[in-house]
């Protein structure tokens, strides 16, 4: 029998998980309930996923090719991060090597867009690019209309396709996972593990760990939990880094509890219920708009028209 692609897309995957789970295996999951947020303890392969989340947008394509995405390019990405936080953990002199930095850096940058919440915000707005009137496009549609064509371009490309927009959408999406200017900018600033472990509380992780602060600003930084002891932050200047350094754990884990819980939208994880009235007070009460936000508009769909 032919085996089926993999159809359970993590997008808080198993083995990041796997550090807050307990000596029973497993985590503490919150999540929104009909009456509000609610708790429970499960195994890391149980939570953080969505059936087909990554599924090609278009209907009838072959099994394997429509969850290409999952199987050949995240699974990939995951297990490269899985051997980088392995490679940080076990020594700190693996932060100056290349190789685990640039695992890394792409596995924080698809931490940014992967989750149900961003990926839908951002193939809306990537529909809504492609829809867009660009004047290349139109200029070109317009040499060879036709009385009875459509007015626009993208109604045309539409007709041909109804599925044309998401289609479009998800291939920019797919190909915003793999290495760019921002990963290769994080690769390149100074990282630092922070230890917590004479702090009050643990770490907690979320569907949306990683706080970033834009790069190209005085403040700018990238910070991530990594275990519920430790944290790495890559910073932009040595002011940020000399303010990180002086904040006292105690205090450092409480910022990052609290960025990482408001803008959870799925779930909060936890070793244990010690937080649990901090977590269910500030569970999802800050989201951030989607990460992604593409610059180019219309490139495929000039392609795509033929020259008259």
């Amino acid at each position: 029998m032919k085996p089926k692609p993999p159809q359970r897309h993590h997008f808080i995957p198993e083995f990041y998980q796997r550090h807050w789970a307990g000596r029973d295996g497993q985590v503490e999951r919150y999540k929104r309930g009909s009456k509000g947020v609610v708790s429970r303890r499960v195994h890391p392969k149980g939570v953080g996923y969505e059936r087909d989340l990554y599924r090609h947008a278009r209907a009838g394509m072959e099994e394997w090719s429509a969850q290409q995405l999952e199987w050949a390019v995240l699974s990939k990405i995951d297990d490269a991060g899985a051997r980088a936080l392995d490679a940080m953990l076990a020594d700190r002199a693996a932060l100056r090597d290349n190789q685990v930095r640039s695992d890394w850096a792409v596995f924080m940058r698809t931490m940014l867009l992967r989750t149900p919440y961003q990926m839908a915000g951002t193939l809306a707005s990537l529909e809504q690019i492609w829809r867009a009137s660009d004047k290349d496009v139109e200029e070109k549609y317009s040499r060879m209309w036709k009385p009875g064509m459509p007015e626009t371009a993208t109604a045309f490309l539409e007709m041909l396709n109804p599925a044309a927009a998401k289609e479009s959408a998800f291939r920019m999406f797919a190909e915003a996972m793999f290495r760019d200017k921002t990963t290769q900018h994080i690769t390149n600033l100074p990282w630092r593990i922070f230890d917590c472990s004479e702090a009050d509380h643990r770490l907690l992780l979320s569907d949306h760990p990683v706080v970033l602060v834009p790069l190209q600003t005085d403040d700018g930084h990238i910070a991530m939990p990594l275990t519920p002891t430790k944290f790495l932050v890559a910073a932009t200047n040595d002011r940020t880094k000399a303010m990180a350094d002086s904040i006292h754990p105690k205090l450092a884990v409480r910022i990052m509890n609290k960025l990482t819980v408001q803008r959870a939208q799925h779930y909060v994880i936890a070793d244990t219920v010690a937080q649990d009235t901090f977590i269910r007070k500030h569970f999802g009460s800050t989201p951030i708009p989607p990460f992604l936000s593409p610059s180019k508009l219309l490139d495929d769909a000039v392609r795509a028209i033929p020259e008259a």
